[in-house]
């Protein structure tokens, strides 16, 4: 999203203040006066701007905190009012137009106090855009925004690594690419996490969706098997680090689910070989089902079509 950068961002430096004014504290991610400030000060306006936020007046908000930042762009009580603004436009249902002041607070302000509160808002953001929230065109909300909102979830997950809402983003994306039925993105997404935060609480889900996407991922017997055999090693990792789950997903019984498909697909090398008029190599294959699935249904019609195909051993 390179069209996030706002004029404030051409107005103020990256050393910018980290706290706000003395008489001021934080409470629940906002800077709040402890003592009302005096009239017609920068500080009154900002704390009249967070009681009309309070009070949903969401537009005057918006109008107060543009003209604000015109002419206190210097100021400490700065991030502050890109937070308002933000927060004015998610009231009234643009959160699109909130990613303007909030990357404006996250992109020059990356000591204050509210840089936390300013990624967990984006994350929110991006959660509702992968929820389904579109973008307005022409009065009307029907631009997707899907692409945007798995950039944000990796920016916030570069801006603050091993934080809480990072984790929480990183997951989010491999849940998205899971829901949407993109497997293999599923599969890379949860890779990752695990490789990010691997003692995260979430690390048992991981585990076992990043084994169910490699799975999901398989294409069919005509196609590459790597995804099954990647899978078959995901489910020992969950066999042996969390049993319990293991038999709650029925671990075994995907792995023997694998092992059987392994023995169908040589089954039908097999008689593709037979069809080319290849009878050693189609031999060759049939016994291989044979030896490595004795106790399966595939060597059982193995050994029957190869004793009815009459195909010669194969020269040692």
């Amino acid at each position: 999203m390179r069209w996030l950068v706002s004029s404030a961002a051409l107005l103020i430096a990256a050393s910018a203040v980290t706290a706000a004014p003395p008489g001021w504290e934080l409470r629940n991610g906002t800077w709040v006066p402890i003592v009302e400030p005096g009239t017609g000060t920068p500080e009154a306006q900002v704390a009249r701007m967070i009681q009309e936020l309070r009070d949903g007046q969401s537009a005057q908000v918006i109008k107060e905190a543009k003209e604000w930042v015109k002419h206190n762009n210097t100021h400490p009580l700065m991030p502050q009012v890109l937070l308002l603004h933000g927060d004015a436009e998610v009231m009234r249902g643009n959160k699109y137009a909130a990613l303007y002041p909030y990357e404006d607070l996250l992109n020059n302000y990356p000591a204050s106090d509210l840089f936390t509160p300013a990624l967990e808002r984006e994350y929110h953001i991006s959660d509702a855009f992968l929820n389904g929230y579109k973008r307005k065109f022409l009065a009307l909300r029907v631009l997707p925004v899907t692409e945007d909102a798995i950039e944000l979830l990796d920016r916030i997950q570069d801006r603050q690594r091993g934080s809480a809402v990072a984790e929480m983003a990183g997951l989010r994306i491999a849940d998205y690419f899971y829901s949407a039925g993109r497997m293999a993105d599923a599969a890379d997404e949860y890779s990752l996490f695990l490789t990010r935060y691997p003692f995260s609480q979430y690390a048992r889900k991981a585990e076992v969706r990043r084994a169910e996407a490699l799975l999901g991922s398989f294409r069919g017997l005509l196609f590459d098997f790597t995804p099954l055999y990647d899978a078959r090693q995901r489910l020992a990792t969950v066999i042996q680090a969390f049993p319990q789950t293991a038999e709650d997903i029925q671990a075994r019984a995907i792995d023997d689910r694998i092992y059987q498909l392994e023995g169908q697909k040589d089954l039908e090398i097999a008689r593709y070989y037979y069809r080319a008029g290849k009878k050693y190599a189609a031999g060759y294959y049939y016994r291989r089902v044979i030896t490595n699935w004795p106790d399966t249904t595939f060597a059982a019609t193995a050994r029957k079509e190869l004793s009815a195909r009459a195909i010669p051993e194969v020269a040692r």
